[in-house]
């Protein structure tokens, strides 16, 4: 274990500039590093922070991570930390050191926010609002890959530069961290972070008194809340919201609160309870001219309409796929498109419906939605296991479970028994038992 006075003896053979470097690493509230996010915050040249890096890292102060979109990743060794961190409180003033964080907070903003306007345009329009000049910073990504791989890359950091940002007093700060991180929520679902997010950027949001930040954080976390199974929690949120769009006076949002009333009880099996704020939520958004809106609504309706009338819940799934189209939201069109195509099975025409699921499920592996192809996965299992084909039944079932496993672990059980049923029936198949299953499996 390196001691403090070897550490001490390093400092003193680096040069100034690297010294610098390395004191304000210690004050980085991360985990991993590059040279991007080490030259916003000293804001140095990036040429001469990479070799601060290389040189730091040839000292052992630095370990290296491997690369990432051509970047070189690093992490601070625990000991060095500790030590860099004192030697900023010696040599550098408190006002500085405030600096360097406050550059480190700006900087992620910067590029989360870019990539939230490039994969949520609608979720980015209040932080839109917020912005009174272009970006100083280009973005490190030309495509939507590159956007969500530079989120995933950065998801480790959130929670602790939150805190930060929180203790500083940096409060409109947190909630717009909050924000511009949306579409790794919505991608990827990492549901304890989305939580535990939302609940610091909602509070900061209330402390400054931002209302229409309060509603987008009550809305954009109930989200979660209800995606991860805290569907008391979330319909508190949702109420909470509704209540503070209507006071506001703005239907958008408090459409987008009734949506998630909606929902809510749809996906806890209480669809008459779910009705009535799904058709108010459509009102609302057709009064004030919300086509997207009205669409995401119709979603909902015609998943309850699944049940008793899969053709009507086809007219829906397809009213909703075209009208989003319309406003250029890919993502959901493609989920509209899953859900048709199983409609589109339950009237009887499970060729076409495998083609429709197959087409979405193709669009939602592009924009990297666990959650949507996992759904869209497990719904071709139950297509292709209706026209007796167990063997490719039990492969969608297969790479359902593995997705759903990193985030519902229940629902990874549930289709884990599914594949382990056909399993049985590949093993000792009959006559009797094909026929048997044919018409089984999840049906919502």
């Amino acid at each position: 274990m390196i001691t403090n006075t070897a550490l001490d003896e390093m400092y003193q053979n680096l040069e100034e500039e690297t010294r610098y470097i390395y004191r304000s690493l210690g004050l980085l509230p991360v985990c991993e590093i590059n040279a991007d996010m080490t030259a916003a915050i000293t804001e140095l040249p990036w040429g001469r922070v990479e070799w601060g890096l290389e040189v730091l890292a040839d000292e052992q102060l630095l370990e290296p991570l491997g690369d990432h979109e051509g970047r070189v990743r690093y992490r601070l060794v625990s000991v060095a930390r500790d030590h860099a961190r004192s030697l900023a409180l010696q040599h550098d003033p408190e006002h500085d050191r405030v600096l360097v964080l406050r550059r480190l907070c700006d900087w992620v903003l910067t590029i989360s926010t870019q990539a939230q306007v490039r994969l949520t345009t609608a979720q980015a329009t209040l932080r839109l609002s917020t912005m009174t000049e272009p970006p100083a910073v280009p973005a490190p990504f030309d495509d939507d890959a590159g956007a969500l791989a530079w989120l995933e890359s950065h998801e480790g950091n959130l929670l602790a530069l939150l805190r930060s940002a929180q203790a500083a007093g940096w409060d409109e700060l947190v909630w717009q961290l909050v924000d511009s991180f949306w579409p790794w929520f919505l991608r990827r679902h990492p549901y304890e972070l989305w939580s535990a997010a939302h609940e610091i950027g909602l509070a900061a949001a209330r402390r400054v008194g931002n209302e229409p930040a309060v509603r987008q954080m009550l809305l954009s976390g109930a989200i979660g809340l209800n995606a991860a199974g805290r569907m008391k929690d979330a319909l508190r949120w949702y109420g909470e919201a509704c209540d503070a769009a209507r006071h506001a006076g703005d239907l958008r949002d408090e459409g987008q609160a009734l949506l998630g009333l909606g929902s809510c009880h749809h996906d806890a099996g209480m669809p008459e309870q779910a009705r009535p704020f799904l058709t108010r939520a459509i009102a609302l958004w057709r009064s004030c001219g919300y086509p997207r809106g009205v669409a995401l609504a119709n979603i909902v309706l015609g998943e309850i309409d699944l049940a008793d009338d899969p053709r009507r819940a086809m007219d829906a799934f397809a009213e909703a796929r075209a009208d989003l189209l319309e406003v250029d939201d890919s993502f959901d069109a493609a989920r509209a498109l899953v859900l048709q195509g199983h409609a589109c099975v339950r009237t009887g025409d499970v060729e076409g419906g495998i083609r429709e699921m197959t087409t979405g499920l193709a669009s939602l592996a592009d924009a990297s939605s666990t959650r949507w192809r996992a759904r869209a996965l497990e719904l071709l299992g139950a297509a292709h296991h209706d026209k007796g084909d167990t063997a490719t039944a039990r492969g969608y079932y297969q790479q359902a479970e593995q997705l759903y496993a990193v985030m519902r672990p229940a629902d990874a059980e549930r289709v884990r028994d599914l594949s382990a049923g056909l399993a049985r029936l590949l093993t000792r198949p009959s006559a009797a038992d094909v026929a048997g299953l044919h018409g089984e499996g999840p049906r919502g």
